[in-house]
């Protein structure tokens, strides 16, 4: 009887942990690639990022010393930005709803990004959420975005 139990309980556990050890390999190894790409746009490949963030399986954004790297993978193009913080001027969170007008509420939100203006005033605009078919919620990005926006206030 203690075999059958013993061997029932093994089944269980194993029901139970393998997936849990398979899920977390995956998610491992997604953000690894993610962070590869990172890496790939600093022209620094010694120093590691100070800080990191990742979101929705397709865009990262990070910290080495006064340079921020930030890429977001469309359908159709890559967006790879690297900017020197020490040439950006202003930084500002803007949002938009569908017809390109600021929203009335956060419910409304179409697009989120960060607009940097540079001292040649050049203007860059990181893209933290763009409303489409495959992404028309927005979740974590508003979060990141604020973090980031504070980020960079603080170094400029």
């Amino acid at each position: 009887m203690d075999i059958t139990n013993t061997i029932i309980g093994i089944v269980f556990f194993s029901l139970i942990i393998i997936p849990i050890f398979i899920i977390n390999n995956n998610v491992r190894k997604r953000k690894n690639q993610l962070l590869n790409t990172l890496n790939e746009l600093s022209s620094d490949k010694n120093t590691k990022f100070s800080d990191t963030d990742f979101w929705a399986n397709n865009s990262g954004i990070g910290l080495k010393g006064n340079m921020l790297a930030f890429f977001r993978k469309g359908e159709d193009a890559q967006v790879n930005e690297v900017v020197d913080l020490k040439e950006v001027k202003k930084c500002f969170l803007v949002q938009f709803d569908k017809h390109g007008n600021v929203p009335k509420n956060n419910h409304e939100i179409n697009k989120l990004a960060l607009h940097l203006t540079l001292s040649n005033h050049k203007e860059i605009h990181l893209v933290f959420f763009h409303a489409d078919a495959k992404n028309f919620i927005i979740g974590e990005e508003f979060r990141i975005a604020k973090k980031w926006l504070d980020i960079i206030i603080s170094k400029i």
